[in-house]
């Protein structure tokens, strides 16, 4: 093997454990943001508001496979109540999405020892992830920095650079030309039969399911192998 590729939540760092509660929360803190700012709205029909253009952007997300930034999601959301052409108000409902997420955010033990070992032993790093309610990829890379991961990545592919989340086969292709190598001297590692496994076999990579809470089962997606560690990568390594 010459490269291995990541999945980034829930496999390199651990978020929350059910996402409708941070969610939630943050629906609450942005409604509460805006009245500060001015709005006048009943919480209520505000929350549901969000709450349904967010359940339609997640139906056409898995549907399609394709990226909903949430930058599309508070536009309309600003518009319906009046204050849209804000950027500053735009990078503050951000701050308030990323900040729920991030309440409980750890990366999983020996991460970063993994990564050095990786990097120390030449293999060429890469990074595919959807991110968390289509945030700017700024986010989960602040992430990376303050777990000190950045830094082992040569290249990072972000479903709200791309447009597309996974299984969409074109961001693992993107992410072995990326990094200059070839399908057959690549592997994947993810947490998700669904978006990692599905969509790493789909190009022909080795595709590698680690071991989390998020597991839905699926006999009809069989991964190459499995860990629950990462001492258990080293066999995949060969």
């Amino acid at each position: 093997m010459k490269a291995v590729i990541f999945d980034l939540g829930h496999t390199l760092i651990d978020y929350y454990h059910e996402w409708r509660a941070p969610e939630q929360k943050a629906i609450h803190q942005l409604y509460r943001h805006l009245t500060d700012y001015g709005v006048v709205a009943e919480e209520v029909a505000f929350a549901k508001d969000l709450s349904s253009v967010l359940d339609l952007g997640r139906k056409k997300k898995a549907e399609d496979m394709v990226e909903i930034p949430l930058r599309e999601v508070l536009q309309r959301i600003y518009e319906r109540y009046g204050c849209d052409g804000d950027e500053d108000l735009m990078v503050d409902g951000f701050d308030i999405f990323y900040e729920v997420l991030v309440e409980h955010r750890k990366p999983f033990p020996g991460t970063v020892e993994m990564l050095e070992g990786l990097k120390d032993r030449g293999y060429a790093i890469g990074l595919v992830s959807d991110v968390a309610w289509g945030l700017p990829s700024e986010y989960p890379q602040k992430d990376m920095s303050h777990f000190g991961i950045d830094i082992f990545f040569d290249d990072m592919v972000f479903s709200t650079d791309v447009g597309l989340r996974k299984p969409h086969p074109r961001l693992f292709k993107l992410a072995v030309y990326n990094l200059g190598a070839d399908i057959e001297e690549s592997i994947f590692v993810g947490n998700s039969l669904q978006a990692d496994i599905k969509g790493a076999l789909s190009v022909g990579l080795k595709a590698i399911l680690k071991d989390s809470c998020y597991y839905e089962h699926d006999d009809s997606i069989v991964p190459t192998g499995r860990i629950s560690s990462w001492d258990d990568l080293e066999q995949f390594l060969v």
